[in-house]
């Protein structure tokens, strides 16, 4: 499948950059300033599966990077594990220490083809991650049907 692609994400303006600082009346996130990420990619497994649901992750930076990352939701390990390992090579500008939460989504839809086709991953970061893929059937052109049994091999 398709290598591990690395994405350098820098961010400007207010679209994806801070949102509100925490303060004790609001309640509101801190998101600090998302500078490097890698692409998430729908994990094969589950894709093939047509395994889809929600990740919920609590992210602690300190210093601009990931020190902690914890599983906030119960779900597929086939997408909680690569959701965990994914967000940890998130890379931040560097400042004091904070927490908040990040959702990845999973979804397939649209309509069946023969064969995988890149997701469409939308970015909300550090916020919300979306991957959407096509389902698609796998084939095998060298399956023969067994007579005796019906199955193929």
């Amino acid at each position: 499948m398709l290598n591990r692609l690395l994405v350098f994400l820098l961010f400007a303006g207010s679209a994806f950059g801070q949102s509100t600082v925490d303060t004790p009346l609001s309640g509101a996130a801190h998101y600090p300033k998302l500078t490097h990420a890698e692409l998430p990619l729908y994990p094969a497994i589950a894709w093939t599966a047509h395994i889809t649901g929600t990740v919920k992750i609590e992210v602690t930076v300190d210093k601009g990077s990931v020190v902690n990352a914890q599983l906030k939701s119960d779900g597929s390990p086939y997408l909680s594990t690569p959701s965990l390992a994914n967000v940890k090579t998130w890379q931040f500008q560097p400042e004091g220490h904070t927490t908040f939460s990040v959702t990845y989504v999973y979804k397939i839809a649209g309509e069946q083809t023969l064969l995988p086709e890149n997701p469409r991953v939308e970015l909300d970061l550090p916020r919300l991650v979306t991957v959407t893929a096509r389902p698609f059937k796998p084939s095998c052109s060298d399956c023969v049907p067994d007579a005796t049994t019906g199955t193929t091999h």
